[in-house]
């Protein structure tokens, strides 16, 4: 069980050095046990590369801030985002979003050599690339390496009055890495709202997803984290639809915790982060940040010994760090005028 935190109520950004020392001491809970047992190894994560946020690219970087190696080269107005390491370190895959047609899934040696696209090739122009092509991305390897799950969207997208468009369908896809075979694990009905942002159990028996449910659906507007098994069986609800939970989802590496970021206005500041068991029993908010303080999504290492993060740096825009599950021993790995986030650490190659 977490012990019982203080009340912390920084009153500016810099403040959030204190907080994040509050969530990782949370998680020394139980020893942790890596997914992919081993040294830790490089730390993927997206940049992107202009000021207007137009255009991403996939960079790793060592843990102690050195050795930066950028992965992808994109077209201007491309981006490419949501990097995530094979177990045993040989591929990253990410989602690539090209302008004017839809996401697809990619993966990249770690050297930058080897770029490959999983999803099917789709040649359809606008209007009937809505219909025809579907769009794939929140891609995540599962453990055994030879698959990957991420979420399908096809069909046409509904405006409702309150401006939000929703995809027709959003469905949960396993896919071996010859991209020949793809079976569905979770249908949503049309224009029913989001599944998105998939995690999977180190055990790989459990998912962990984000749902958002569109105006069809009741509560309308609601967000939620979901688990369901592996065969997209026996889906649950673990947090309530009032806490507009589930953004950025990661399993503890012994598999007890879910730790996630919480934010109600769908932005980037006054965001807060929490745990839950996939049960959804033990719910714990575990920092209480100002409303100027950016903080998203973090990451543990493969050891399960430290963690990495994006939180607002020198400049005000997002950079990466790491800290022990202690809090302590915090590192600023990242140093740009840049936007980094969305953080994966990966393993040493073995």
């Amino acid at each position: 069980m977490f012990p019982t935190f203080p009340t912390l109520r920084p009153r500016r950004a810099a403040a959030a050095v204190a907080v994040m020392a509050v969530v990782l001491g949370a998680l020394v809970a139980a020893p942790a046990s890596a997914t992919t047992p081993g040294t830790n190894g490089r730390i993927a994560y997206k940049q992107y590369l202009d000021a207007d946020r137009t255009t991403g690219a996939i960079f790793t970087i060592r843990p102690d801030g050195t050795g930066t190696r950028q992965l992808t080269r994109p077209a201007a107005g491309v981006v490419d985002d949501q990097p995530d390491w094979s177990p045993d370190g040989s591929l990253v895959a990410f989602r690539r979003c090209v302008p004017d047609t839809v996401c697809a899934i990619y993966t990249v040696h770690p050297d930058g050599s080897h770029l490959r696209r999983l999803s099917p090739e789709c040649n359809a122009t606008a209007p009937d690339i809505e219909t025809k092509c579907p769009d794939e991305s929140e891609v995540a390897f599962m453990p055994d390496g030879r698959h990957v799950i991420y979420t399908r969207s096809t069909g046409l997208v509904r405006e409702f009055p309150d401006g939000e468009g929703f995809i027709e369908h959003s469905d949960v896809v396993i896919r071996d890495l010859s991209g020949e075979h793809s079976r569905v694990i979770l249908r949503s009905r049309p224009f029913a709202g989001d599944n998105n942002e998939m995690v999977v159990s180190p055990d790989g028996r459990q998912v962990a997803f984000r749902r958002e449910n569109s105006p069809l659906t009741e509560p309308a507007g609601g967000i939620a984290l979901f688990v369901m098994r592996s065969d997209g069986s026996h889906v649950r609800r673990i947090t309530p639809w009032s806490l507009h939970a589930g953004d950025h989802p990661d399993w503890s590496p012994d598999g007890r915790w879910i730790l996630f970021r919480s934010n109600e206005d769908g932005g980037f500041l006054d965001s807060q982060l929490y745990v839950v068991h996939p049960d959804g029993t033990g719910r714990r908010q575990v920092t209480h940040v100002s409303a100027d303080t950016m903080l998203l999504s973090a990451s543990f290492s493969p050891s399960g010994t430290k963690v990495v993060y994006a939180r607002s740096g020198d400049g005000g825009q997002p950079d990466l760090f790491t800290a022990r599950l202690d809090g302590s021993h915090e590192q600023h790995v990242t140093h740009t005028a840049l936007w980094d986030s969305a953080p994966d650490w990966g393993p040493a190659r073995r």
